[in-house]
């Protein structure tokens, strides 16, 4: 049992709550989400009548709508986070590192949502917003299959229909930015529209209905 123990991470050893890395996801996702905001920049207008400034408010829209959308999306991602950790007991070397990398993709993405922002009709920018969004879904999939094939990890008598769920979430949000991405080689629009529409099921709570 001793040599055993050597082997492990000092992590590893003993009881490693969650309570600190939940405060620390929440920091992050609270900054993250505060940041968005600032690529909406006022337009720099001197004197200007009504006119004038309506039109340079709708030059403003796919930052607008770009900031709309990322913001709801990073709350759904909270969400699947804070849902996940109800399960979850404990932490061990790799869960805390899957979580710290998941983090940095969440605190990148004021940069890719400002990116499709400032170029909404550019495929680079479609691509790879899809592309982030698709390696945080991963990502996050990967820190509960890890969890929940580690028993000392998460609760005991663990639903098994929770894992299912797990693996629905995950096929929805990547099929769909795979989908996305796909067609923008067709039609940008088309791409945007499902940036638009995958948070819904996660909004209303379909996906969440245990089967």
């Amino acid at each position: 049992m001793e040599h055993q123990d050597q082997k492990k991470s000092a992590i590893d050893v003993g009881e490693v709550p969650t309570n600190r890395l939940e405060a620390l996801v929440d920091g992050v996702f609270a900054i993250a989400m505060t940041l968005l905001v600032l690529s909406i920049r006022i337009p720099d207008l001197a004197n200007p009548t009504a006119g004038d400034l309506f039109s340079q408010l709708v030059v403003l829209w796919p930052t607008i709508l770009s900031f709309i959308i990322s913001f709801i999306i990073l709350g759904m991602f909270w969400v699947a986070h804070h849902t996940e950790f109800r399960f979850i007991k404990k932490l061990d070397h790799k869960l805390i590192w899957l979580n710290i990398f998941y983090l940095l993709f969440v605190s990148l993405l004021p940069f890719s949502a400002e990116l499709l922002g400032r170029y909404p009709y550019n495929q680079a920018a479609v691509i790879v917003y899809g592309i982030h969004l698709m390696l945080m879904v991963l990502i996050h999939y990967f820190m509960w299959q890890h969890a929940s094939h580690h028993k000392d990890l998460v609760v005991e008598d663990l639903d098994p229909r929770i894992n299912k769920l797990a693996d629905r979430l995950s096929y929805v949000g990547v099929s769909s930015y795979v989908l996305a991405i796909a067609l923008s080689f067709w039609r940008i629009e088309a791409a945007l529209i499902i940036y638009l529409l995958v948070p819904l099921p996660y909004i209303f709570g379909w996906i969440y209905r245990l089967v």
